[in-house]
């Protein structure tokens, strides 16, 4: 016999014995075997339509079939068996929903029969109806699509589904966080949980991914203006290429969605075209159900831990009682983010002094030692987010002169995020 059961794979020479025992079937007609359900569809090697009496390794067909699928009636091609969704992009704004069309065509892709799973019957009497036919498109008989009992050598009966890879969600919600932009990286990988030999790739399916298709995505999210409208984005990731650590495809892309904690939902498709248009007339292919991206905001922390002026070592803000000279050192403690560096240079802070009549005075600040000395620069990594970097900043002119033994309430500044935010905590400490 040359099927091994533990392998799963036939080899030569094959025998009516051997696809029986691999597709678990009674039947010995070599019609029957070959249009049996049981065949793996993710087999690289398997009866195939196509002419000839003998091929050597068969894997695609020899016709551009065209074909419905069950249920979200996707136009799709036949390759290596089984339907996959390929249509214009101009048929699928008119048939899915205008601009939203890659969301609202995959939200339901699971239950088509697609990639060769089985799906169900949208036009049959219930939703139970299932197409078993899985997509599979096995030889019919006759000159055009005979049956070879050849297909079945190196059969792999244990095949997995290699279905496309992404660093997306499907069906469900991964939460990001951020403190500038909303970013995420966009990937398509290669399956690597495979014997690529026996088991087909994304390359036996669609043979030009690397030369001529490219990885998008489409985002949908709330409206900023009102509370019922959708805004649809499709970014472009970039052309496919030969994988290179197991990519296909990678960027990393900002989203223009605005700020604040955002919810989108998002999902990946291919492009038969070579740069960030999509034409009437280009070919998409639908790869993945919709998923979806939590951004929550979460700003850079950033406080005064302790503070000393004149001849005082450094204590908490509510333990100090004057200045001296008009001048002060802070220790600011500076957390780091997982998405950005911050560099801390002379006048990013600034102290803010309310006394008298109304009087307010701002005082320079400047990156120094814990000495006063000036330093420069200093530039936080980026990090886990309760790891922080402490600073050392001299505020000098913090108030003017003429008011001494008044009180004087004084707080803390840093320009970031194109404004001034204040830095806690602060006190209030008579002026000398």
């Amino acid at each position: 016999m040359s099927y091994n059961s533990d392998s799963g794979i036939i080899s030569a020479p094959v025998s009516i014995d051997d696809v029986k025992k691999a597709l678990g079937e009674s039947s010995n007609d070599l019609a029957t075997l070959c249009k049996s359900e049981n065949i793996n569809i993710w087999s690289k090697y398997k009866p195939i339509s196509c002419k000839g009496e003998f091929k050597e390794y068969p894997i695609r067909e020899d016709s551009e079939e065209i074909v419905t699928s069950s249920y979200n009636k996707y136009t799709c091609v036949v390759r290596c068996g089984m339907n996959i969704p390929m249509d214009t992009y101009k048929n699928l704004r008119n048939n899915y929903g205008g601009e939203g069309f890659a969301i609202e065509a995959c939200k339901e892709l699971y239950i088509d029969n697609v990639y060769g799973v089985s799906g169900i019957d949208k036009d049959a009497s219930t939703n139970s109806h299932t197409v078993y036919a899985s997509g599979k498109h096995f030889p019919k008989g006759g000159t055009n699509s005979p049956y070879r009992l050849g297909d079945f050598r190196n059969y792999n009966a244990k095949a997995i589904r290699t279905a496309y890879l992404t660093s997306f969600p499907q069906s469900n919600t991964i939460e990001v966080y951020y403190s500038s932009t909303p970013k995420f990286n966009c990937v398509l990988y290669m399956n690597t949980h495979m014997d690529n030999n026996t088991n087909l790739t994304m390359d036996d399916i669609i043979t030009d991914l690397s030369l001529a298709w490219s990885f998008w995505i489409q985002i949908r999210y709330d409206s900023p203006y009102n509370t019922t409208d959708k805004i649809y984005k499709n970014y472009y990731v970039g052309n496919c290429k030969k994988p290179t650590d197991y990519i296909y495809a990678g960027r990393e892309i900002t989203f223009d969605i605005g700020s604040g904690d955002k919810v989108i939902t998002v999902v990946p498709f291919l492009a038969y075209t070579r740069n960030a248009t999509l034409y009437d007339n280009t070919k998409i292919i639908f790869i993945s159900l919709p998923g979806a991206i939590s951004f929550k905001y979460y700003p850079r922390q950033i406080y005064m831990e302790s503070i000393k002026s004149g001849s005082s070592g450094f204590v908490d803000f509510s333990s100090l009682r004057e200045l001296f000279g008009g001048s002060c050192i802070c220790k600011a403690r500076i957390y780091k983010l997982p998405d950005a560096t911050f560099t801390i240079t002379d006048g990013i802070f600034r102290s803010v002094a309310a006394y008298g009549n109304n009087k307010i005075t701002y005082g320079r600040g400047h990156v120094s030692n814990s000495s006063g000395q000036g330093t420069g620069s200093v530039t936080i990594p980026e990090g886990d987010r309760t790891d922080y970097v402490e600073v050392y900043i001299r505020f000098d002119n913090v108030y003017e002169g003429g008011y001494y033994g008044q009180m004087c309430q004084l707080s803390f500044e840093i320009n970031i995020d194109g404004g001034w935010k204040q830095v806690p905590p602060g006190g209030s400490y008579i002026m000398r």
